[in-house]
């Protein structure tokens, strides 16, 4: 369990949360714009690099190479927090052991999650609140090449973005997706589930079937 005294320059990168939080809200801002706000009067790169830190604390997204926006908000409720870092978690996750399969000895990285449903395999594709169409296209055709076998893909996310899951599905299953993505085939609606104990741990899940 990571402390305060284990997280690199924390004290500072929580002042510079505040004054970029206090001086830009939910716009984008760049190391350059935030120095003038910090108390400490830090040089850019000093507000760079505790901006790096930032980002893999999860607090701050970093939206191209020179510009950053708040992640998680001061007056968000934990919970949501919660949900932020866990989506923090599933994305490094997915990549960690996508390359330790991939360097795993007499393996060809086929490992994917499946879900079984009415008999049939799906895919596991985890859904953020920051992914679009073409990111998770990208993250559904990889996995459909590791497992030719499955019926399609489902979609998984935290209860509260099922509408964001639900805008996504709509693209997938237009026939023009093929033209758009890398994908080779478009998908239908089937199933959804929202699975959990608890209402601040629910799963939403929509099982899409390939064309």
């Amino acid at each position: 369990m990571a402390t305060l005294g284990s997280l690199p320059a924390i004290d500072d990168c929580i002042e510079t949360y505040l004054a970029a939080y206090a001086s830009f809200g939910d716009n984008p801002f760049s190391a350059v714009n935030l120095a003038d706000h910090v108390d400490d009067e830090p040089s850019a790169s000093d507000v760079e690099y505790r901006l790096t830190l930032l980002v893999a604390y999860g607090l701050i997204d970093r939206i191209d190479d020179e510009r950053y926006r708040i992640r998680c908000f001061p007056d968000e409720s934990p919970t949501r927090w919660r949900e932020h870092i866990a989506e923090r978690a599933e994305t490094f996750h997915r990549l960690v052991t996508d390359q330790a399969t991939d360097r795993q000895p007499g393996t060809d990285g086929s490992n994917v999650e499946l879900l079984r449903r009415d008999e049939e395999n799906f895919v596991s594709v985890f859904v953020f609140d920051h992914d679009d169409v073409e990111s998770v296209a990208t993250t559904a055709a990889t996995a459909l090449t590791r497992d030719d076998s499955v019926a399609g893909i489902v979609l998984r996310a935290s209860g509260v973005h099922a509408d964001h899951v639900q805008r996504i599905a709509d693209h997938l299953c237009t026939p023009d997706i093929t033209d758009r993505t890398i994908l080779e085939r478009s998908f239908e609606k089937g199933f959804s589930d929202v699975v959990g104990t608890s209402k601040d741990d629910l799963e939403f899940r929509l099982f899409l079937q390939t064309v």
